[in-house]
């Protein structure tokens, strides 16, 4: 199976319902100067990787890292999914839905 240290510390949270999507180790598509010299294909990896989960049956996205919550908050935004993001810091902190 798929393991990671953010994985392992939200799997320890209490209350939480944690799914996990087909592919948790594909890139989002936003790293570096990716997005500005490749933005098509940018894009379309995080509309893939917001469209992974939601076929999860995530109501949120959480991640350790800024920008990939950034980037596929824009992703889900322009193809209208119903997923919210968190940082993980925000759940290891107690913040609730």
């Amino acid at each position: 199976g798929y393991f990671s240290k953010p994985r392992a510390l939200l799997e320890a949270v209490d209350g939480i319902d944690l799914v996990i999507p087909d592919r948790p180790d594909e890139c989002c598509g936003f790293g570096g100067t990716f997005s500005v010299t490749e933005p098509e294909v940018s894009g379309r990896m995080g509309h893939d990787k917001v469209a992974d989960h939601g076929r999860a049956g995530a109501a949120y996205i959480v991640s350790a890292d800024t920008s990939c919550l950034m980037h596929q908050q824009g992703c889900a935004k322009r193809i209208g999914a119903p997923v919210a993001f968190k940082h993980i810091a925000e759940i290891l902190n107690g913040d609730t839905a």
